[in-house]
């Protein structure tokens, strides 16, 4: 019966132990701001966009639109990346993209 408590106990400091170094290794690794990441932005025959950013950062595309027949302005936003990972985003119509960009996320 003691050998089986000792093995639980066992069990339970190797999963915290595991546990602690999965945590700590997402701490060492440093991003950088997304104007020193390399980002680059892509135009998608003028209706969409998309951003990519070659070191570690979390990124966002973000897309300027404009909405016809009554001329406004409006955001589109891809989901939130990291890295080389590709942040898409399309406006609403064809040939309403007036801007692309990348944003920290």
């Amino acid at each position: 019966m003691l050998s089986v408590k000792r093995l639980a106990a066992s069990a339970v400091v190797a999963t915290a132990t595991g546990a602690a170094v999965l945590a700590g290794s997402g701490v060492a690794q440093a991003d950088v701001p997304v104007w020193q990441a390399n980002c680059r932005v892509y135009n998608i025959f003028n209706t969409g966009g998309m951003a990519m950013c070659e070191l570690p950062t979390w990124h966002q595309v973000k897309l300027t639109c404009v909405a016809w027949p009554v001329p406004f302005t409006y955001w589109k936003y891809g989901p939130i990346q990291y890295g080389q990972n590709q942040s898409w985003a399309a406006c609403d119509s064809f040939n309403a993209l007036t801007r692309v960009e990348v944003i920290q996320a």
